[in-house]
């Protein structure tokens, strides 16, 4: 998937994915020197971790 950068506000930049949809992200999750009109390589990778302890969080706030 691809996104063009549009536009930047302070650390945020917004980006148009080709589908259609806005994407607004902040300057640490991209490489140096992005500017408006760039064109990124757009991927999600799924966080096992991350995953597993929001899903027991979810599952004590259904408890209470």
């Amino acid at each position: 998937m691809r996104a063009v950068i549009d536009s930047s506000k302070g650390a945020y930049f917004r980006c148009l994915v080709e589908n259609g949809d806005l994407l607004t992200i902040h300057r640490s999750m991209l490489p140096d020197g992005i500017s408006e009109g760039d064109v990124l390589q757009v991927s999600f990778a799924l966080d096992a971790e991350a995953t597993k302890r929001q899903k027991e969080l979810m599952t004590a706030r259904k408890g209470d």
